[in-house]
């Protein structure tokens, strides 16, 4: 007695969440929830009346991973246990990370009774997890994909065109006079300008198109699927736009333009970074031609 006495004590003020569930079949509605302790409850956000007798799967929503969720059904059936991560919700529809450990419970004759899960929360440590992936691909100033990012992006969709015989443009942007703006007004105004500059440049973007920042006042633009004639009808549209939009920093109303290069896969290319190249070299063009313009690739 005194040994139930201290194993429901433990489970009662553990910080772990315990839930335990019958061995009804998974084709019958099973398993369907018995107890949950103190931990459950504060996590969750549910009573243990409320969930008492409901299936598992009022804890899961929209972004609990099928696969995870396969997972688990085959290990239930198999009558083993295993331990996995899941994303579930709270009560309030809060996502909440979850270690889940999954134990089966047989009873004194050797018949599956029951199945306890042992679960940790792990939401903190995805998000500090999410955020340093973050910083790892992404550029602080403009929320854009850093040089690193862009680059492995641009090289597997290159070697997916190659596969499929699809086309593939790029396109290089370079802020005009970047360097007087800053000389001007300083450099805390330069940066003002390459983030409004890339959410302008944004507006012109397809669900597909890949916006990158590689350098100083240096884009690039990823387009899957588009040949030369689109790709530059893309990089004038967004030209315009940047023509048409002046930024407003503390009043002030600054005018921006950019240079435009565009180049589209060749059969020749070896690589992503050839494509590149000759984009670079068009946005040149476009440079020393006059600025506030496209050119694409000879």
């Amino acid at each position: 007695m005194e040994l139930e006495w201290i194993f429901r004590s433990l489970v009662d003020n553990t910080n772990d969440v315990i839930m335990v569930m019958d061995a009804t079949p998974l084709d019958d509605g099973g398993p369907r929830i018995v107890y949950v302790n103190p931990a459950f409850e504060r996590l969750m956000g549910y009573s243990a009346e409320e969930v008492i007798g409901q299936n598992p799967k009022i804890l899961q929503g929209e972004g609990t991973d099928d696969k995870t969720r396969y997972k688990i059904r085959q290990a239930m059936r198999q009558h083993k246990g295993i331990r996995t991560e899941i994303l579930n919700y709270d009560k309030q529809g809060n996502e909440l990370w979850l270690d889940i450990n999954l134990v089966p419970l047989y009873d004194e004759h050797g018949k599956l009774a029951y199945y306890a899960a042992i679960e940790r929360d792990l939401t903190d440590h995805k998000r500090k997890q999410s955020r340093l992936e973050d910083m790892a691909t992404t550029d602080s100033l403009t929320g854009l994909l850093n040089r690193q990012a862009f680059m492995q992006r641009a090289d597997k969709e290159y070697v997916r065109t190659k596969k499929y015989s699809r086309p593939l443009s790029a396109v290089m942007i370079d802020v005009d006079h970047f360097k007087s703006i800053n000389d001007q007004y300083g450099h805390s105004v330069g940066d003002e300008v390459l983030r409004a500059m890339s959410k302008i440049c944004q507006l012109s973007l397809r669900g597909s198109d890949v916006l990158g920042r590689i350098g100083g006042e240096e884009f690039v633009l990823l387009l899957p699927d588009t040949p030369e004639a689109s790709a530059i009808y893309v990089a004038e549209r967004m030209r315009e736009h940047l023509v048409m939009t002046p930024i407003d920093i503390d009043g002030m109303k600054l005018k921006i333009t950019a240079s435009f290069g565009v180049a589209t896969m060749r059969e020749n290319d070896i690589n992503f970074t050839s494509l590149l190249e000759r984009a670079d070299v068009a946005m040149y063009d476009a440079k020393h031609g006059g600025r506030n313009q496209v050119k694409s690739a000879a």
